[in-house]
């Protein structure tokens, strides 16, 4: 019995990775841990006028999890700006009237099309017009007075007696007009000559019904379709992905900063130095620099990267703030970065490497060959975040809309009518999920080692031959050749499994080039020493050792005092047993480490400690070294 309850609970309760320091508090030791920070930027408003948007030094982050993300979007007011929506035609070809004013969101089901119709004028009414056209066909069919007397006003007449005339009068006054300022006729397609019963009146509701849904769809579509409107419902349904799916707590914490990318650079740029700059402060003074602060353990862009000068002066900058904090950044790659306009055409350049042989890339390839490259990964394809409005996708509250995803049955799905997401969630779900169960974020990776991400949206189609065909709902299905080519230019891919809703991440590499050794042995350390496992692993014990350092300020001076104490330190944490149980190496994550305490000479006091780490708990390969360098203390 005992040995089947054990069992149970190593499956229920994996082994978990626990990392303390101690502290001395009133003459007791006290064992702490560092929880794990996920630092978050996006630009969450959208259209906000920039007057409304508090100025950027004075920007905080701020927590989130399920319980406070609608009043974080009530705070930060996200909008869209109808006037920037351009109409376009109707299925007449006559030009659809343009919006005007502000639709604003203060919670995620504001994105809603039975949400959006009531706040838009216009749309709001034909909305209204359907609702009590359905109200009175129900009323009429359950009461044969008003259903003769709605029969009579459809036919031109006047109501009988008995029936309920202010609620006729009401229709006439107001369901009418909705329809005649939207060119829809209630009576369309019915002889006049011939008297109306009850199943012509009907008849004529239904049609009137689905031309109003045929109306609002048409104009819904173009609404949501927008890039302004699709790029905010984006970053809000990705950030919300994540955010619901991570077990956040004391020990596992989410933070969002709401910025547009151009600021971060902006930013960064007017700073002297990287260090001088509102970004630096945050991530690392704030935190990781200061007494009592968390460092930061991960930061993710909800940004894509491509190869223009703006693109690879923000990674540059953004590495360097992400190298001094030891906190690995992760964003989305854009596809111009492969000279295509959607990651559909993936499969079709013969030669990826030869592509980045290009003058365009050289910006990109130079940003390779710097050290803090490992600091920074690049995630793609895009995730489908939602399934489309309508047959064979999401329904809809009130009315029957239809989204428009495809132009006519002959052809596929058109792509850019999806709501496509950053990539760089799903793996930061992955890392977050990781650390929930184990306390470590090694299993980021593959289909058993964590790398699963599940239950995408599934949307099926009928082809023009008859078949039904299953859309990918991550834009393009990458074979392993391809992964491997990918990843060998600096980019994770998440790879869709044929035919199901899940797909997986199998590679790990940072945007780091590695460099090249006489021996096979340091070739390889190198490859996976620019491994997002491998960074993950080695900052999280940078943040112990700098933690710890700022705890022992003033208790020991000398070098060797320094040296031998963090060697003890580290020693709990390593196993030389190759072939122990996973169990075991869970308590044990290392398969090596040593501390290696330097004087700075001209800085009495202060030391350089380099840390060379050895992991072997669900990384690649046990032959890995990974080599740190603090300053101690800061």
């Amino acid at each position: 019995m005992n040995k089947t309850t054990q069992k149970t609970l190593l499956r229920v309760r994996p082994p978990r990775v626990r990392i303390t320091y101690d502290v001395e508090t009133g003459g007791a030791i006290e064992k702490k841990e560092i929880p794990f920070t996920v630092g978050i930027f996006a630009d969450l408003s959208a259209d906000l006028p920039k007057d409304q948007w508090p100025p950027f030094k004075e920007r905080t982050m701020t927590n989130v999890d399920r319980d406070n993300f609608d009043d974080l979007m009530k705070t930060l007011a996200p909008q869209v700006n109808l006037a920037k929506v351009a109409m376009g035609n109707d299925a007449q070809g006559q030009p659809i009237p343009a919006l005007t004013g502000i639709l604003g969101f203060t919670r995620l089901q504001d994105f809603d099309p039975a949400e959006i119709v009531q706040r838009i004028d216009g749309l709001k009414d034909l909305y209204k017009a359907r609702q009590s056209i359905r109200t009175l066909q129900a009323m009429g069919e359950m009461d044969d007075a008003l259903g003769k007397g709605l029969n009579d006003w459809l036919g031109g007449g006047t109501a009988s007696t008995g029936v309920d005339q202010p609620l006729l009068d009401a229709f006439d006054r107001h369901v009418k007009q909705a329809l005649a300022g939207n060119k829809i006729d209630l009576t369309s397609g019915v002889n006049p000559r011939s008297p109306l019963d009850t199943a012509s009146a009907m008849l004529m509701i239904d049609r009137a019904v689905v031309t109003i849904d045929k109306e609002l769809s048409l104009k819904l579509s173009r609404i949501m379709h927008h890039p302004n409107f699709k790029d905010l419902e984006a970053a809000w349904r990705g950030l919300y992905y994540l955010v619901s799916r991570t077990e956040t707590g004391t020990m596992l914490k989410l933070r969002v900063f709401n910025a547009k990318r151009e600021e971060l650079l902006d930013d960064m740029e007017k700073a002297v130095e990287f260090d001088q700059s509102v970004l630096f402060k945050m991530i690392y003074e704030a935190e990781y620099g200061t007494y009592g602060g968390f460092p930061y353990s991960l930061l993710i862009g909800a940004y894509e990267f491509g190869v223009d000068a703006a693109s690879i002066n923000c990674l540059q900058k953004i590495s360097e703030v992400a190298a001094a904090a030891h906190a690995p950044f992760i964003a989305g790659a854009n596809p111009a970065m492969f000279g295509l306009d959607s990651f559909t055409k993936l499969g079709k350049p013969r030669d990826l490497a030869k592509i980045f042989e290009g003058a365009d890339l050289v910006g990109w390839n130079e940003f390779r060959d710097r050290e803090d490259s490992r600091y920074v990964s690049l995630v793609l394809p895009h995730i489908l975040l939602r399934l489309p409005y309508g047959d064979g996708g999401l329904g809809c509250d009130g009315m029957n809309f239809q989204e428009e995803v495809r132009a006519s049955t002959a052809e596929p799905p058109g792509h850019g009518n999806f709501l496509w997401g950053n990539a760089a969630f799903a793996l930061a779900e992955r890392i977050t999920h990781a650390f929930a169960l184990y306390s470590w974020t090694a299993a980021i990776r593959g289909v058993e080692g964590g790398g699963l991400v599940t239950e995408l949206p599934l949307y099926a189609y009928d082809t023009s031959t008859g078949s039904r065909e299953l859309f990918c709902p991550t834009e393009v299905a990458i074979t392993d050749r391809r992964e491997k080519e990918l990843n060998d230019l600096g980019f994770i891919s998440l790879c869709h499994c044929k035919g199901a809703g899940k797909a997986a991440f199998f590679g790990g590499q940072t945007a780091n080039r590695p460099k090249k050794y006489i021996t096979e042995e340091a070739n390889a350390n190198a490859r996976i020493s620019a491994m997002l496992p491998t960074m993950l692993a080695a900052s999280r014990f940078e943040h112990y050792i700098k933690v710890i350092m700022r705890e022992m300020v003033g208790s020991f001076m000398t070098r060797g005092n320094v040296e031998a104490y963090l060697n003890t330190w580290i020693s709990q944490y390593v196993l030389l047993d190759d072939n122990a149980t996973q169990e075991v190496k869970a308590s044990y994550p290392l398969r090596a480490a040593s501390v290696v305490v330097s004087d700075i000479p001209g800085e009495p006091g202060a030391y350089n400690a380099v840390a060379f780490l050895q992991p072997h708990f669900q990384l690649e390969e046990l032959t890995t070294s990974i080599r740190l360098v603090a300053k101690l203390p800061a």
